[in-house]
């Protein structure tokens, strides 16, 4: 799979916390950055080997199956090692959530992460770079949300152990955040309260929130609202007939709050989103002719 870079637009949306900044896969070719990368940046090794060399002196080997997630500015350069070509996926990312949402899934920067199936990665990050090329506006969230599942399919994918260069084990509070999220992910269609998931994960209603926040960058009653939001979007995309009050009741919510919700995530009605969306469809449709 070989996908050119793209550049995500810059403006779709400023307010989103979470955003797409670059994407593509291909045989990569040595790169020099003395002053780092603009934003974060997800590296994901398909074939190949090559050697990651930072300022201190440090170096690291990524080989096929393996991933490597840089920081904002931290200088570095690398290359492919002779053998097989070294064919890299990458994903640049930024929003105010960027580098929090990658320590609050326990991923490491600038630390080698062993993957249990990096093939299964290769779909995700296609999507996403076609999501890349359009423009529109109404748009965003969704590349948004697709963005976060994919860290979020990454960081299931990372394997623990007490290896040099592997992601070190994470603390119980980790572990109970992780255990916390995945439950909101199976659940959010359902009435979750607060107190039932710390619950679930052995922590204080008090306790548990805090450490979200300090961990996501957002409390847990937003993450959750951001779940059902993008999980409203994907179905206005799929069954367009839906209607509002049908969605709202899916995700467990009363009709104007959840059209409150959404105008405040998206900057737009629920009804007038489907709108444009179906504008779109249509003018698609009368171009190919």
């Amino acid at each position: 799979m070989l996908l050119p870079f793209r550049l995500c637009a810059d403006d779709l949306n400023p307010r989103l916390p979470l955003a797409l900044y670059n994407i593509g896969c291909h045989v990569q070719h040595p790169i020099y950055r003395p002053s780092g990368y603009l934003v974060p940046q997800c590296f994901i090794a398909f074939r190949g080997k090559g050697q990651v060399r930072f300022k201190d002196g440090k170096s690291l080997t990524i080989g096929a199956g393996q991933a490597l997630i840089l920081p904002t500015g931290q200088p570095h350069e690398y290359y492919a090692l002779p053998g097989e070509p070294w064919l890299i996926g990458y994903i640049g990312f930024k929003g105010r959530i960027a580098e929090e949402l990658v320590t609050g899934c326990g991923l490491p920067f600038s630390t080698v992460i062993r993957l249990t199936d990096a093939e299964a990665l290769m779909n995700p990050l296609k999507q996403l770079w076609e999501l890349a090329d359009q423009s529109e506006t109404a748009r965003a969230a969704y590349i948004s949300g697709r963005l976060y599942e994919f860290v979020l399919l990454l960081s299931e994918m990372a394997e623990l152990s007490s290896g040099p260069d592997s992601l070190p084990a994470s603390s119980p509070a980790q572990e109970a955040l992780r255990r916390a999220a995945g439950y909101m992910q199976e659940h959010f269609t359902e009435t979750l309260q607060m107190s039932n998931i710390a619950h679930v994960v052995g922590y204080s209603v008090q306790h548990f929130m805090r450490i979200f926040r300090e961990a996501y960058g957002i409390t847990p009653h937003a993450y959750l609202q951001g779940l059902r939001l993008n999980q409203a979007v994907r179905w206005m995309e799929e069954h367009p007939d839906m209607p509002i009050k049908e969605i709202a009741g899916r995700l467990g919510l009363e009709p104007n709050y959840f059209i409150r919700a959404f105008k405040k995530a998206y900057g737009t009605a629920p009804g007038m989103y489907r709108g444009n969306l179906s504008s779109k469809a249509d003018f698609n449709t009368n171009q190919d002719f």
